[in-house]
């Protein structure tokens, strides 16, 4: 019983770092499509881009892209 209960607390911190992920890269892809004028998806596809040349996740891409904007203010 408590192991299984073990296995669903990590579960559901699983699914809850997901949705913030995809939160965040919602966000930033977003932001980006604003700035740059571009649509949604052509943003998404320069993040995934990035993502990709720089060996990062599309998180640490979005949280990138999150922080630039908020110093540029």
């Amino acid at each position: 019983m408590v192991i299984e209960q073990h296995g669903l607390l990590a579960r559901s911190r699983s699914i809850q770092e997901e949705l913030e992920t995809r939160k965040l890269v919602e966000r930033a892809k977003d932001m980006l499509a604003s700035d740059a004028h571009v649509t949604g998806e052509e943003a998404y596809r320069r993040m995934q881009k990035q993502s990709m040349n720089a060996r990062k996740s599309m998180r640490e891409i979005a949280e990138a892209v999150i922080l630039s904007k908020s110093v540029k203010r």
